[in-house]
């Protein structure tokens, strides 16, 4: 800005003192220092505003990077365009067309069921959290069938005794064969 503030300055003193000059020697020339001082100025002009556009869209993207940082940290990876329109100051259609490119770039995700265009990147809070519930899904699973196995085994179990109580029931009830013998057939001396 200091360049151009001085070049502002060197071209209208060179202006007007190259005016006042050929004012003095020549007054009916007097339009060709003036119309070099405008094309000066007007050129210095130029230069300034392309300078400062380029250094505004600088201030744009770290702008909108700021904000894409805080949202995509405070949202564990969602973003809205309004909300990023917002905290940038910019245009919404520029921060979808942002959000667009970064999604195609990073894999992110648009999800069109909102008024609002709503993008999902990914994050590694919803990666951890992806594992943890996979990971206490299975073990849910896991108890599950252990549950299941036990029941199916308590089950037979039960069964089994049934068997018993009903095989020592109907020896108990049963009648009693009663074999005579005497002593001798017990040593085998028949």
């Amino acid at each position: 800005m200091t360049k151009f503030l001085n070049f502002y300055t060197a071209s209208l003193a060179v202006g007007g003192i190259s005016s006042v000059v050929v004012g003095f020697v020549n007054p009916q020339f007097i339009g060709a220092p003036l119309s070099f001082t405008g094309g000066a100025l007007a050129g210095a002009s130029v230069i300034e505003k392309k300078r400062y556009e380029e250094e505004e869209g600088l201030s744009i993207s770290g702008r909108v990077s700021g904000a894409f940082k805080v949202l995509y940290e405070t949202n564990q990876g969602l973003v809205t365009a309004t909300s990023l329109s917002l905290g940038a100051d910019i245009d919404s259609e520029l921060a979808e067309t942002y959000l667009d490119a970064l999604a195609e770039e990073t894999g992110g995700k648009r999800l069109d069921n909102t008024d609002d265009a709503v993008y999902n990147f990914p994050h590694a809070q919803n990666i951890l959290n992806k594992l943890s519930s996979d990971a206490q899904n299975w073990a849910k699973a896991e108890v599950q069938k252990s549950n299941q196995a036990a029941l199916t085994l308590s089950k037979q179990l039960e069964e089994a005794q049934q068997l018993i109580r009903v095989a020592q029931m109907a020896q108990a009830t049963a009648p009693r064969q009663t074999v005579e013998r005497t002593n001798e057939d017990l040593w085998g001396m028949e």
